[in-house]
């Protein structure tokens, strides 16, 4: 193994872990958990997926959060340290202009029904019209916790795109946003050094409907929940504060990116009194909080609604889950001949 690309952490998750305390556990789990290959229980994953999340950066210190759709197979696990992966059909069609060979992306796949999701950080090794292939750097497991469940139909009006950009979060935005169960974070570090565990990332964060608030200052609000201790997109945070958030309108097959800068608050004994974070908690339902040492602090720099970016759209009881998202596909390729 190349020395060079062995270790696990960098600077700022190190730093996160220390002040966290689980820097001495991590130190051990590390090298044990984080893989430079896939086991095939993770090839088998993600060749069954129908969306594969993506962070990718299209400035040094600027990272976009998206995802890709696509008939089970739209993933391929050639080897157990590469991937191909079908990029024609993604959110909005943001993707295919901003992927470059030598980029480092974060990969995420994550099945809503069952709770399960793993994670992938690479590098585009190989790049065409069609699709990317992606060299595995970093790749592991993600427990079930916070993953909200949803079923999904296919958005029959995927494909139909516009795009609105604005600085400022609207109304609408808000109420998107703190209905929310569910959203990704895209973030980055990069120094320059080519060692594993720099690069793009992605993560799922979810919680009951409501963990997400807005402050009057129209700052996004979000206790970190106890996790992993890896401290993967924090540690990013830590190093380089802007970021992406995206939010799915699961209901209507809509999705809302937002550039923010990224603040860490911890919740000290004397930050106590602050209302700016006291208020994180205040509409959620308190039997389901759950207690945490920090909050992270979102502040809006560009806002961009992409209507009917997602080829999914969350499945109403009375309506069949089993649809394929080959459908939506299908229909979008007939629409663009």
């Amino acid at each position: 193994m190349d020395k060079q690309l062995a270790p696990s952490w960098h600077q700022g998750e190190v730093t996160m872990q220390q002040r966290a305390g689980t820097d001495k556990r991590m130190a051990d789990i590390g090298p044990k958990f984080i893989r430079q290959y896939l086991p095939q229980q993770h090839r088998d994953f993600f060749e069954s997926l129908s969306m594969i999340f993506i962070g990718y950066a299209i400035q040094p210190l600027h990272t976009n959060a998206a995802v890709l759709f696509g008939a089970p197979g739209f993933v391929q696990s050639i080897t157990d340290t590469e991937l191909v992966i079908n990029t024609q059909y993604s959110m909005g069609d943001v993707i295919n202009d901003h992927l470059n060979v030598g980029d480092r992306i974060g990969l995420l796949g994550i099945v809503f029904e069952t709770k399960r999701r793993n994670r992938i950080n690479g590098v585009i090794t190989d790049i065409n019209q069609k699709s990317i292939r992606v060299k595995v750097l970093q790749s592991y497991g993600n427990c079930p916790k916070y993953i909200q469940p949803k079923a999904f139909i296919p958005n029959r009006n995927y494909g139909e795109f516009s795009r609105s950009t604005r600085s400022q979060l609207s109304q609408t935005d808000k109420q998107l946003i703190t209905n929310a169960d569910t959203f990704f974070i895209g973030s980055c570090f990069d120094d320059g050094q080519q060692l594993n565990n720099r690069g793009a990332d992605i993560s799922h964060r979810g919680g009951p409907a409501g963990f997400v608030s807005i402050n009057p200052q129209g700052q996004l609000l979000i206790n970190d929940y106890a996790g992993n201790g890896f401290f993967n997109t924090l540690g990013n945070l830590l190093e380089n504060p802007i970021a992406s958030l995206l939010f799915c309108d699961w209901q209507q097959g809509h999705a809302l990116h937002i550039t923010v800068s990224s603040q860490i608050i911890w919740q000290d004994v004397e930050q106590a009194g602050s209302a700016e974070f006291v208020n994180t908690t205040d509409t959620l339902n308190k039997d389901t909080v759950t207690q945490t040492e920090r909050t992270l602090c979102f502040t809006p720099l560009k806002v961009e609604q992409l209507t009917n970016g997602l080829a999914y759209r969350q499945a109403n009881r009375c309506e069949n889950p089993c649809y394929k998202i080959a459908s939506a596909i299908t229909q979008t390729a007939h629409r663009c001949g």
